[in-house]
Parts: structure tokens; sequence; C-alpha cells
């Protein structure tokens, strides 16, 4: 198999991981939100953050490090697994005496019991760790996928039973805790390594010079990422955080997901042409002609601006189009009219996720150069700019809130598209002449939608919802059909419908 086959093959596994499992939760939701309240949703939700960090300091980067290294013995990931399982009971203990706390943090008694069972799933999450990371090594990304897809099944059935019987928080508690247990069973099941009772500290300490950086990196990452349902469900109440959390799936699905798919596929692109490989014209295959310096940067420009162009467009399509029909689609989704309000946030949350792929894929650049320390230097700066907004929204209603996300990934914008394109002359004055016809194409699409809601306010959900949907979708296809972003996307998807018969469908689009 040739590594464009083998990129493309993977990038479809993975990729169909990401998103069948997403969204089998989320059918899941939409029939548990049936038998339960925003405010159990958000009792879970505000646990994330505490979750994600006890997930993040038990893996403590030592997956990243064993995927780099040439041979694993055993020895060594023996060494990393009971590294793993020692940690995450640490850190289990620690937030099951914090407990208390968190609930108090939250004015939510109820949250102590919670949390306990909750974060069962960080030492259930450590027994599946180094099984990961071998399978991940021999990309075996189907026994993952089919790994993930009947963890994710089966558990949302027992959810479902759970909340038709008892109608309380604890369907979601036992869907997550589940989840977990079921995915390591599975590895552990289909894999047969195991573990023996080797540990070395040079060993530890010599992956740890490598990972530390990943793992300061992670915690910063999950608490930032996931701070608006912390501090919305500190100030503003359990049932708001409900809203804001099924609001953020929805978009997380719809953008980061997409985005994270393709920003994967063209890292590996853009790094073999900064490296000098560009591709043939005729039979896409690498080239062993070494461009000079000013060859390889006009080259990245074009594979950088194309897949700018198509990301945008594409994500930026489905999002239009999402936010076109938000309060619609969530009461019906979420089967009440009280989920009219997580639609207003969905609206909101819109724009960052339209805007994503410009922060996300802009980074790229910044990697495959290698200026690390600037990727740092966004990340504080961009960082410091979301604290200085939280300051002050937090002053006002929950829905100024919301809204200061958006504003947030707008302001974003000039900063990331100023640095990101500076290593390869594409300045932000350039950039944002390339992409203003989309935007505007976007903006005029929610504006329609907006007016078209206000036109059909009277009439019925079902009659409502899909006119809407269709003229919002029929109004963005009129004014981008002509733009060239437009064209490359519709071959693009052809071609990864089509990549077993093509092997190199990805690379053909830069």
């Amino acid at each position: 198999m040739s590594n464009s086959t083998l990129l493309a093959h993977n990038t479809l596994w993975n990729a169909l991981e990401r998103f069948s499992t997403m969204g089998i939760q989320l059918v899941c939701t939409f029939v548990l939100a049936r038998f339960l309240t925003p405010s159990d949703f958000g009792l879970v939700g505000m646990l994330v953050v505490f979750t994600l960090i006890g997930n993040t300091l038990t893996e403590s980067g030592f997956s990243q490090a064993l995927i780099r290294e040439r041979d694993i013995p055993h020895s060594t990931l023996s060494t990393v697994f009971w590294t793993n399982v020692v940690l995450s009971l640490l850190i289990y203990l620690l937030l099951y005496a914090a407990a208390p706390l968190i609930a108090g943090f939250y004015a939510e008694p109820q949250l102590t019991d919670v949390s306990r069972v909750t974060f069962l799933v960080i030492p259930l999450g450590a027994l599946s760790l180094i099984h990961y990371t071998i399978c991940t090594r021999a990309m075996q990304f189907r026994r993952m996928c089919l790994i993930s897809l009947s963890a994710s099944f089966v558990s949302c059935v027992v959810a479902v039973y759970w909340a038709w019987q008892t109608h309380s928080v604890w369907a979601l508690v036992i869907q997550n805790v589940a989840a977990y247990a079921l995915r390591a069973i599975g590895y552990w099941v289909s894999d047969r390594w195991l573990p023996s009772l080797q540990f070395s500290w040079n060993e530890l300490r010599r992956l740890f010079r490598f990972s530390r950086n990943l793992l300061i990196t992670g915690i910063i990452g999950n608490l930032f990422n996931n701070i608006y349902t912390l501090l919305i469900g500190r100030f503003y109440g359990a049932t708001e955080a409900g809203y804001f959390v099924q609001a953020d799936r929805i978009r997380m699905v719809a953008s980061t997901s997409s985005t994270q798919v393709i920003q994967s596929v063209s890292y590996p692109i853009l790094s073999r042409l900064n490296n000098g490989q560009g591709f043939d014209n005729d039979t896409q295959s690498p080239t062993d002609v070494d461009p000079s310096p000013a060859d390889t940067d006009r080259l990245l420009l074009s594979a950088y601006r194309r897949i700018i162009l198509i990301t945008l467009l594409l994500v930026g399509f489905f999002m239009a189009l999402l936010m076109s029909v938000s309060e619609d689609l969530m009461e019906l989704l979420m089967g009440s009219y009280e989920w009219r309000i997580s639609g207003r946030y969905l609206m909101a949350l819109g724009v960052a996720g339209i805007l994503f792929p410009l922060h996300a894929v802009n980074q790229n650049i910044l990697l495959v150069k290698g200026l690390g320390s600037t990727v740092l230097w966004i990340e504080v700066a961009r960082r410091s700019l979301m604290v200085l907004l939280l300051i002050v929204a937090v002053q006002f209603s929950v829905e100024v809130f919301v809204w200061s996300y958006a504003l947030y990934s707008f302001l974003l914008i000039f900063l990331n598209l100023w640095v990101c394109g500076r290593p390869i002359g594409y300045g932000l004055r350039a950039q944002l002449c390339d992409i203003r016809p989309i935007l505007t194409a976007l903006l005029v699409m929610v504006v329609a939608s907006i007016c078209l809601n206000h036109l059909l306010a009277l009439q019925a959900l079902w009659l409502r919802l899909p006119l809407t949907l269709c003229l919002t979708a029929l109004t963005g296809l009129l004014l981008l059909h002509r733009h060239p972003a437009f064209r490359e996307a519709l071959s693009l998807i052809r071609d990864l419908l089509h990549h077993s018969s093509n092997d190199n469908s990805l690379s053909a689009h830069v």
C-alpha cells in the first residue's frame, strides 16, 4: 500500500471513528433529553474539565512520547503502564476527597456523589492507554474504530434504559463510566499485550523529558477549552450550563471535528512540501527535484491557501446552515420548547465554529516551519485575550457571556492570520482579501435565515425548519458556486468517496 493510499485509508477510519462515536452520543443525548432536564446535563458538563485534566495528568504525554519511538522494549511499555495506573489512582483519590469542595464551588450538593462516581473514568481510562498507544503505532485504526463504536453504542443503550427507569442524572454518569470500562475491555480482549512486573526509572525520566511540555500544554488547553462551561455553571447555574453544553457539542461535531480531520491530513502534506518533496503534476507522485527555498515557500503558499479556503468553505457552509435553524433544531432534537435557549447559544457558538478553521489550520504552517516558540507565544496571547474578555463578560447576563466567545474568535483572526502567514509571505491583507468573499457569503446566509425565521414565525415547526434550511442553503450555493474553492471542494469530496480507486486523491488537491 502506497503512502498516500495509507494516508487516505487511515484518515477515513479516523474520521469514521470520530464522527460515528460523536453521532451515536448525540443521538443518545436527543433520546435522553426526553427523560432528563437541562440541569442534569449541566451537572455532568460541569465535571468535564476535572475529568479531562485528570486524564491528562494520568497520561502525562507518555503516549505521544512512545509513538515517536523507533523500538519500544516490553519493559518500557510496562513502566509507562504502571506509572499511568498509579497516577490515575492517586488523582482519583485526590478528586474523591475534593468532591465536597467541587460541589460547594458550584453550589450543587448532589455533585459530591455524582463526581465521585464520574471520576472513576480516570483509572478506567488508564487501563487502556498502553493498548491504545500500541494500536496507534501499528496504525490499527480500524480496530480502534470498532472498539470505540461498540463501547459508545452499548453505553448509550444502558443510559437510555436507566433514564427511562429513573429520570435521574445517574443515567449520564453510568453512560460515561460504562463507555470507559467497555473501551478498556475491548482493548484488553483484542490485544494480547500484558504488562510485566518491570519498572525502569531511567526510561521514565527519558520519556518525561519529551512528554512534560505536552503535559503542560494539555492541562492549559483542557482548562481553557472548558472554562466557559465551568464559569457558566459557577455563576449562572446548572440549567444554563446544560443549555450551553449541548449547543457546544453540536458545534464541536460540525466545526472542530471536521477541521481536525482536515488538519491531520494537511499537516503531513505541508510537511512534505516544506521538505522539498513536491508532487508531479501528471502523476501526483512525489518528485525527486530539490527545489530552492523560494520555490518551497511558493508551493507551501499555494497548498496552504487552498487548504484554508476549502476548509473554511466546507465547515463554514455547514455551520451557517446549523445557525439558520438553531432554535428550531434544538427544540426538535431535544423534544422541548425550553431547549430553544440552547439554540440561541448555538447561534453565538456558530460564529466561533465558522472561524475555527482559520485558527486551527493556520498553526500548521508554524509547526511545519519548526516555529514552536511562536506557537507558544500565540497560545499565551490568545489565552490572555480570553481571560480579559471573561472578566468583563461575567459581569453581564449569560447570553452576553456566551456571545463573548464569538467576539473572542473574531478578534483572534487578526492575530493568527498576521503571525501564521508571515513565514511563507502570506500577509494579513492578502489573507483577508482571500477569505472575505466566503465570509461575506456566509454572513448573508445567516442574515437571510434570520429574516426568514421572522417571516415564518407563525408557521408550524415542521414547515418552518425545512423551508428555512432549504432557502438558506440555496442562498449560499448561489453566492459560492462560482468561487474556485467551491469547485475544488466538490472535486475533493468526489476523490474521497472514490479513494480506493485513486491512490493520490488527497495529495492532488494541494
